[in-house]
């Protein structure tokens, strides 16, 4: 069972390729983890150019190295939302879906409406071989996804294994905000490093002060993989 704490402070568009925005890497080269593979993508520049790339040359071997170094973000992620939103037929969005595992897990527990996006192709071959998606699209950067998706289309969208370092910069929230249904959930992961190494809780605070989203629940230091944990957030937006 999750342990949780309190509050601590559909339709798709013609298919486009935009590769946007950028966001610094780490601040320093020292190693992060102890997996080749993972220590490379979390030293990453935040090109979408050179991000995609990498995903295109891992994606062969990416689940077997996420596997290995115990990877427990996709199945707290979707163990979190069932129990936030127990309809099994509402819209779901995957937001950097990768692979698929996020969508595997959410398949598991009864959900049959998931699209899924992600920056890379290869990537998303895999995932559309899973069988978990309604529909699939590669090549999207996150923090233009409002060209390819229509906005307020999902009653919730997961975020798992992508704001982490060398990927997206946390203003990326605020696209995947205008996607959700009023009164959609947002579900999104963070690792403890990203969280420390930018201004994620600072973009949090604005959208609640403006009145956007509510934070309804955040799980601080859980299980994220054995390199280090993650916190795990759920939000609200308005209407």
């Amino acid at each position: 069972m999750l342990r949780l704490h309190g509050n601590d402070s559909q339709a798709l568009r013609p298919h486009s390729l935009v590769l946007h925005s950028c966001y610094s890497a780490p601040m320093s080269d020292e190693k992060i983890s102890n997996n080749e593979a993972i220590d490379a993508a979390l030293h990453l520049d935040g090109d979408p150019k050179n991000v995609k790339q990498f995903y295109e040359d891992w994606a062969k071997n990416y689940n077997v190295d996420t596997t290995s170094s115990d990877y427990t973000g996709p199945a707290i992620s979707a163990k979190l939302l069932s129990q936030y939103l127990p309809t099994k037929d509402c819209k779901l969005l995957d937001a950097g879906c990768g692979t698929g595992l996020v969508g595997m897990e959410l398949q598991a527990l009864g959900y049959d409406n998931i699209d899924g996006f992600d920056l890379s192709d290869s990537m998303t071959d895999q995932a559309i071989a899973t069988g978990a998606y309604r529909q699939v699209q590669g090549g999207i950067d996150m923090m233009r996804a409002t060209e390819s998706y229509l906005e307020a289309s999902y009653d919730a969208i997961l975020s798992v294994g992508v704001f982490t370092l060398g990927h997206v910069p946390p203003e990326a929230l605020t696209v995947l905000l205008r996607l959700a249904s009023a009164g959609g959930l947002l579900l999104v992961s963070t690792r403890t490093h990203y969280y420390d190494q930018t201004n994620f809780q600072q973009v949090v605070d604005d959208l609640v002060d403006s009145g956007q989203l509510e934070l309804l629940q955040v799980i601080r230091d859980a299980p994220y993989n054995n390199d280090g944990d993650g916190h795990y957030w759920v939000m609200q937006k308005a209407g």
